[in-house]
Parts: C-alpha cells; sequence; structure tokens
C-alpha cells in the first residue's frame, strides 16, 4: 500500500483528487489539514507521497523565514496551476500540474515510491 498525504487550501479540490486516487487499488489518501501543514510540513513517518500545492509550500517556508531554511521533503510532488512551471525545477523536487489524470498521477506516485518516497 502507498500512504499519500493531500495538502491543498481547495477542499472540492482535494476531496476530487482523494476519490480519484483511491480509485487505484493500493493508493490511500489522507487530505492533510492546512491549518497545521505548516507545523507539520509532512513530518508523518507513516506516509509515503506528499502531494502539495505549490502556493501553500511556498507560504510555509515564507512563513518560516526563507526557501534555505525549510524544504519539502524527499518524496513531494508540488501540485502547480500553472503549466510555465513545468519546465523548470522548482525546489528541487517533482512538479505534476494540477489538471493531470489519473494515469498521470499514478505513474508519478508509483514513481517516488520506488525511489524511497519520504525519509
Amino acid at each position: 500500500m502507498i500512504r499519500i498525504a493531500l495538502a491543498d487550501g481547495n477542499p472540492t479540490f482535494c476531496q476530487g483528487l482523494k476519490t480519484m486516487l483511491e480509485q487505484v487499488d493500493c493508493f490511500r489518501v489522507i487530505i492533510m489539514p492546512i491549518d497545521s501543514f505548516c507545523l507539520q510540513f509532512a513530518n508523518d513517518p507513516s506516509l509515503d507521497i506528499l502531494l502539495a500545492d505549490e502556493d501553500l509550500l511556498q507560504f510555509c517556508m515564507e512563513k518560516a523565514g526563507g526557501k534555505k531554511q525549510l524544504q519539502p521533503p524527499p518524496g513531494t510532488i508540488i501540485l502547480t496551476m500553472d503549466r510555465d512551471e513545468l519546465n523548470s525545477p522548482h525546489y528541487g523536487q517533482e512538479l505534476l500540474y494540477k489538471g493531470s489524470g489519473k494515469r498521470e498521477f499514478e505513474e508519478r506516485i508509483r514513481k517516488l515510491a520506488r525511489t524511497g518516497g519520504l525519509q
């Protein structure tokens, strides 16, 4: 089983993505509470993959005093609404367009889970 945490400020998007991803037999998705996300920053050892909104990550890094002090953990897929962002490495992590289909989400998650995910 691949345990996935989802952090995004849009509850409708979160629920839709959770429903879509849980159609994959071995995926289990939890939606992280936004109010505690910056504090926890996916520091849960029971999770394999973090799917996090780009703006939310940026907010957490700024709140922590800058990008150098706080980086997304390995196993993070950053979700973006801007297709132009996909061509440039961002925070040294994987980027995925929020409008991607189930197949692309599944492939990226499986690939990242095989390489170790969150550690």
